[in-house]
């Protein structure tokens, strides 16, 4: 019982970190676009390109809420495993998400970090989440 709650803390932390560099990404996206760009450009592909980010920031910021709402309810506060996978992913995804604003990465790095640190995450905590509620229906 004491390990699972001192992975609470940096849990909650990490996904605060990811959410918060998301938001400033958000502010930033001009810069994110401009990387991905080709030279010569036209209006067509970046309009493109803008969507894309864009997207894949909405995608970040909903799929860490959803974990943020599952983590307030309770049910996966005390899953050992849980934790850990989503303090993992969360604290490389804010590493990568870091990097990705400071040296404006391509829209390709966003793709690649929204899989391995938000939809990873919230695919095992809403896994979690159906097992423990078969599991309390059960009984």
């Amino acid at each position: 019982m004491a390990i699972a709650e001192s992975i609470l803390p940096p849990r909650f932390l990490s996904l605060i970190i990811q959410i918060i560099i998301t938001m400033n990404l958000f502010w930033f996206q001009e810069a994110t676009v401009d990387a991905s760009l080709p030279l010569g450009a036209t209006d067509s592909i970046r309009k493109s390109k803008e969507t894309e980010v864009l997207v894949a920031l909405s995608l970040s910021v909903t799929f860490n809420a959803l974990e943020l709402i599952s983590l307030f309810v309770g049910y996966t506060i005390f899953s050992y495993a849980t934790g850990m996978i989503s303090t993992c992913c969360h604290v490389s995804g804010a590493i990568v998400l870091a990097f990705v604003l400071l040296e404006s990465l391509s829209v390709t790095s966003l793709w690649y970090c929204f899989a391995f640190s938000c939809a990873l995450p919230a695919f095992v905590e809403m896994l979690t989440v159906i097992v423990i509620s078969r599991i309390q229906g059960s009984r």
